[in-house]
């Protein structure tokens, strides 16, 4: 079954994956489902990220992991909007890319991290669910999510490229190319991606102030004089604009210039597979205003405020096999430094620090059999120091934190079954949105201490496959966001608990049925409410076909209502605004394969034009020209068509 033996996301996949299978580069071997990438191993999935998807292809990370099961995003405009993996997003949920945190400048959440990635510039995305290792930084409260890409080497001269071009609704245009060159010795690649829109039109057929642009460029070079070593250095240059629906200022500007270096040496002895070293650098310069990209209301004045944010890390990681032990330990650094500068005339003005963080983490993680499992561990220490720059009236400067962070998951062989059972720890100090938001003593704010359980199995049949994971949690010293409090930052005490569930059935030659669903509750123990931004029950049911040349199918999206919220409450990505109706959607798919190197997909979403906002959705703002809602809509019915190309 070919399905089975290519890695294409949610729905279309399931489509197009008998006729596509030939294109995919070789290390994307993976099955997918209807909305999300079919989970490979316990609490962890990966995907290809330039593969057609539905609703329409990604136009930044975010939207990229909306299609996993367990995602849900703050919709802000057209682009840019905020990811929660199981209702925690923020600094809960790390994001890093060819292994380098990216964090955004914006004080109001303008440019997440998400914002400065174009999915088709990343080969493969890894997500990690829950405290489930400590090898992507510390914190993983929610989880963490790495954009990766990995070059193969050449083995002879040689030429590869892969490039799409998308066109759909509201004017919506994409174009990448990704060139790379070789021999034995090293290579040269070129990425280059665009993509625009207008602002889109809901079911109501009333426009959303959306439209954004983006373009970005990356050159990655490497140096391979052995089969066991490889240099590799790279930079990325991006630069876009985004309208936003939720707020009184636009992103006027998302400028992003990064650099890394990596270096492995594998194969040095029987007990050590590889070291690694690799340093990196990233600057985001963004600008928001309230004239650029919106008509300037009457009675109002030009606003406009240019923070940045300057990320440099480094890593040191060694893969050691001892006896049955795989073990990798590593040691890592991050320095994070905030400076902002506002008014009409901002690039006039001198840029003024107002916060540094500095983060050293040393960890343990490795797996050994027991029985007919495995048992996987680790273990995460990290001092964190935050700084206040700007001159205080009250409070200290700076803020010391002792982390600790561990894991260990028990996996189980049972058949075509995997069972298995986590327990989980994680610890995570007050990032720079929060301590931003803290008036008065400086100290006020602690660290948060999650607790985890984690349970679920695996199964892989002939024509069957699927997962289910549940989690139960407790977060000790939760950082709260209340809007309505005049001390808007708070600790409190938070429970959760949740599932997500994935499966597929190849019933027939031509023929699959594939479905997921997710679910979380969580509680603010503190004030007896809900906890805010949690999302309701959603799930996805999908009916594909598939002839080699030809392929379709149809996804049914439900979301339940949600009736447990809490006024004003949240996270720094938005705040509950009150209940929720559920909604339904359906939408349609097909693909062609033109030839071997060529293949063709379009998709309509939300077929019915249905009217309606994600939970977690911002509020609308009142912009001049537009309709205000309640919560930012999403998209009304859309068209899309993409090409591919790959030799």
């Amino acid at each position: 079954m070919l399905i089975n033996k290519i890695l294409l996301p949610v729905p279309l996949a399931l489509a197009v994956g008998h006729a596509f299978a030939a294109e995919t580069p070789v290390y994307q071997l993976e099955p997918v489902v209807v909305t999300g990438v079919q989970t490979d191993q316990p609490l962890t999935i990966s995907t290809d990220p330039r593969a057609p998807r539905q609703p329409v292809p990604a136009g930044d990370g975010a939207d990229l992991l909306k299609t996993i099961p367990g995602f849900s995003v703050v919709r802000k405009g057209g682009s840019s909007g905020d990811p929660l993996l199981r209702g925690l997003g923020g600094s809960r949920l790390n994001i890093l890319a060819n292994g380098g945190f990216v964090y955004g400048g914006c004080p109001g959440r303008m440019d997440p991290p998400t914002a400065y990635l174009f999915p088709d510039a990343y080969d493969k995305v890894v997500v990690i669910k829950g405290p489930q290792s400590v090898k992507y930084g510390g914190a993983l409260i929610s989880g963490a999510v790495s954009f990766e890409r990995k070059t193969k080497p050449f083995d002879e001269p040689g030429l590869r490229f892969d490039g799409s071009l998308l066109a759909g609704s509201a004017k919506r245009q994409d174009a990448y190319a990704d060139l790379t060159v070789g021999s034995k010795l090293g290579y040269l690649r070129l990425i280059d991606s665009h993509n625009q829109a207008d602002d889109y039109r809901d079911g109501d057929g009333q426009k959303v102030h959306s439209a954004y642009r983006r373009d970005s460029q990356s050159v990655i070079a490497g140096f391979t004089p052995g089969r066991d070593t490889t240099l590799e250095l790279s930079g990325d240059v991006s630069n876009g604009r985004a309208a936003y629906a939720d707020r009184s200022m636009d992103g006027s500007q998302f400028d992003r210039r990064a650099w890394g270096f990596k270096a492995e040496q594998r194969n040095l002895a029987a007990w050590l597979d590889a070291v690694r070293l690799a340093a990196n650098h990233s600057y985001a310069d963004h600008v928001m205003d309230n004239y650029t990209l919106r008509p300037l209301q009457a009675g109002r004045q030009p606003m406009a405020s240019n923070p940045d944010r300057s990320t440099d890390a480094a890593k040191l990681e060694a893969d050691l096999a001892l006896a049955d032990i795989e073990l990798t330990t590593g040691v890592d650094w991050q320095r994070d430094r905030h400076t902002a500068r506002g008014g009409a005339n901002y690039a006039s003005k001198l840029r003024v620090p107002d916060q540094h963080i500095e983060r050293a983490g040393l960890y343990l993680e490795g797996s050994k059999p027991l029985l007919d499992g495995k048992v996987i561990a680790g273990w995460r220490h990290d001092r964190v120091r935050a700084f206040y720059d700007a001159t205080l009236s009250q409070g200290e400067q700076l803020q010391d934190y002792r982390l600790y962070s561990g894991f260990a998951r028990y996996e189980y062989k049972l058949g075509n079954w995997t069972p298995y059972l986590g327990i989980g720890h994680a610890e995570r100090a007050p990032d720079y949105w929060e301590r931003s938001k803290v008036s008065g003593n400086r100290n006020v704010l602690q660290p948060e201490r999650n607790n985890q359980l984690d349970v679920g199995a695996l199964y892989r049949g002939d024509k069957v496959k699927g997962s289910i994971s549940g989690y139960l949690s407790r977060i000790d010293d939760f950082i709260l966001i209340d809007s309505k409090a005049s001390q808007q930052t708070r600790n409190i005490q938070a429970y959760r608990y949740g599932f997500e569930a994935d499966a597929s059935w190849q019933f027939a030659p031509a023929w699959q049925l594939s479905g997921t669903a997710a679910y979380s509750w969580a509680a603010n123990a503190d004030d007896d409410k809900p906890l805010g931004q949690t999302p309701p029950l959603t799930a996805s049911l999908t009916l594909g076909w598939d002839k080699q040349t030809w392929a379709a199918a149809a996804v049914w999206r439900v979301a339940a209502a949600q009736t447990r919220y809490a006024i004003g409450q949240g996270n720094i990505a938005g705040q509950d605004l009150g209940p929720t109706p559920g909604y339904a959607t359906l939408s349609l798919n097909g693909g062609w394969r033109v030839s071997k190197a060529i293949k063709l997909t379009a998709g309509i979403d939300n077929l019915f034009n249905r009217t309606y906002a994600e939970h977690v959705s911002r509020g609308g703002a009142d912009i001049s020209g537009y309709e205000q809602t309640l919560r930012v809509n999403e998209p009304g019915r859309t068209a899309w068509l993409k090409l591919q190309a790959h030799w």
